[in-house]
Formats: structure tokens, C-alpha cells, sequence
């Protein structure tokens, strides 16, 4: 059974109320950000669930609050392969039906805000900027992957390591040590390397003077602009939904 709470004010830490607030709720008065609090639910995922645990009942947009998703997709050689990620305060939407025959699932726990078909409806009658918002994401994401895929084909192994480094970090907001949730051979499965090359590109990386790889699963970005310079070209540009 899911666990599943209406966010009101006063309840779990949210970021409704922050002065900077995800790009779906941005341009929201008070009395929006209400009706949205109302209608929105808290799912609280532990880690390995399946996103959305029933199929059937898969929400039609959600706010990722906190922790990190993951989208599994079938191998060219069998068995599943890691294809994306999602990290706290970015938008899916919508969740069902996912591509076909791919899986989400949450790493570690995770909070989602959700909401479906009816109730989102409902409030973009009522917030017309809601659904503006909502486009505008669908698109900046559509147009973001068309880029990481067409990029990648183009890349040399530093380069498409610099790139995923770069683009993680502008995502989680650029913080002092970001943050890796899986290991090096499915971080190798999204740039097309394979685990040796990335573990070697990124210790080169750390040579440089570039990263500090403190743990395995924690990046501490040493030299943006130096990290910037070595994906080949500007750096991907993440959509303001995080």
C-alpha cells in the first residue's frame, strides 16, 4: 500500500514554500501554491520500489522531493540496462505509461509529490500558468535528451565522462560534492563506455585536478570551469526544475 499524505503546511519539509521553488509551481501566488497543496499527494518510496508500485494507479505528474529515481530500459544484449536518472527537485510526467518496457525505481528512499489525470486538470482550470509550466518542462526535457543522445555520438570517452559529470552537478544545483547513486559499469551503460574507460577518465579527471573522488559515490567538483572546458563544447544547459 502506498503511503500516501496530502502536503499541508506544517507537515514534512516541502520546497512549496521556499522562496525558490521548482520551475512546475514558479509564477504560483499563495493562493495557488493552497489549491496545490491540497490536491497533491506525499508517496514515500523505499529503496528498490517500483515508481509507481501499481501500474494501474500511476500518477499523472510528480515532483520529486527528495532521493533519486532511476529508468532501467532492455539491453541491446538482454537484461536491463540504466538509461536515466532523476534527481531531487526535477519533474516526471507523465509517469505512465513509461517507455515500453522500461522500469523507474527508487534508489534509496524517496519522496514524490503526485498527482493525477483529474486533479491536475482540475487546478490547471483554475491555475492556467500550472499547465503552461508543465509544458514548458515536457519540452526543455525532450529537447534536453534529444541532446545528451546526439552528443554522445560524437564525444570522445573524456569528453562524454566531462559532459555527465557537468550535467549531474548543474542539476543537483552545484553543490560542493555531488552526488553518484550507482557505480562506474551503469554510469558506463549511459555514455555507451565501458566500466574500465570510466573509472580510468574519471580518475585522469582526478589527476587534473578537476574532481576528488572521495567515495565512490561522491564527486567533489574541484574545477567547474576546468570540468566545463573538457566536455567539448558549452555545457549541457539543465531547465530550471531543480
Amino acid at each position: 500500500m502506498n503511503a500516501m499524505t496530502h502536503i499541508r503546511a506544517g507537515l514534512s519539509p516541502c520546497p512549496l514554500a521556499c522562496p525558490s521553488r521548482p520551475a512546475l509551481f514558479r509564477g504560483l501566488t499563495s493562493a495557488d501554491m493552497r489549491r496545490v497543496e491540497a490536491t497533491f499527494l506525499e508517496d514515500i518510496y523505499g529503496d528498490g520500489d517500483a515508481v509507481p508500485r501499481d501500474p494501474s494507479d500511476a500518477p499523472f505528474v510528480a515532483l520529486l522531493l527528495e532521493g533519486t529515481l532511476r529508468e532501467d530500459v532492455p539491453g541491446p544484449q538482454g537484461g536491463a540496462q540504466l538509461f536515466a536518472l532523476t534527481f531531487a527537485g526535477e519533474t516526471l510526467s507523465p509517469l505512465s505509461p513509461r517507455r515500453s518496457g522500461g522500469t523507474l525505481t527508487a534508489i534509496d528512499q524517496s519522496r514524490l509529490l503526485t498527482c493525477d489525470r483529474i486533479g491536475f486538470d482540475r487546478l490547471a482550470g483554475a491555475i492556467p500558468r500550472l499547465r503552461v509550466n508543465l509544458l514548458g518542462l515536457l519540452q526543455d526535457q525532450l529537447a534536453e535528451a534529444h541532446c545528451w543522445q546526439t552528443l554522445l555520438g560524437r564525444k570522445t570517452a573524456m569528453e562524454r565522462v566531462a559532459s555527465m559529470l557537468a550535467w549531474f552537478h548543474a542539476r543537483q544545483g552545484r553543490p560542493e560534492e555531488m552526488y553518484l547513486p550507482v557505480g562506474r559499469a551503469e554510469l558506463g551503460q549511459m555514455t555507451g563506455l565501458t566500466l574500465e574507460t570510466v573509472s580510468r577518465q574519471m580518475r585522469a579527471l582526478e589527476r587534473q585536478g578537476v574532481i576528488a573522488l572521495s567515495l565512490p559515490t561522491r564527486v567533489r567538483v574541484l574545477d567547474e570551469t576546468g570540468l566545463k572546458h573538457l566536455t567539448g563544447d558549452a555545457p549541457l544547459r539543465r531547465p530550471l526544475h531543480s
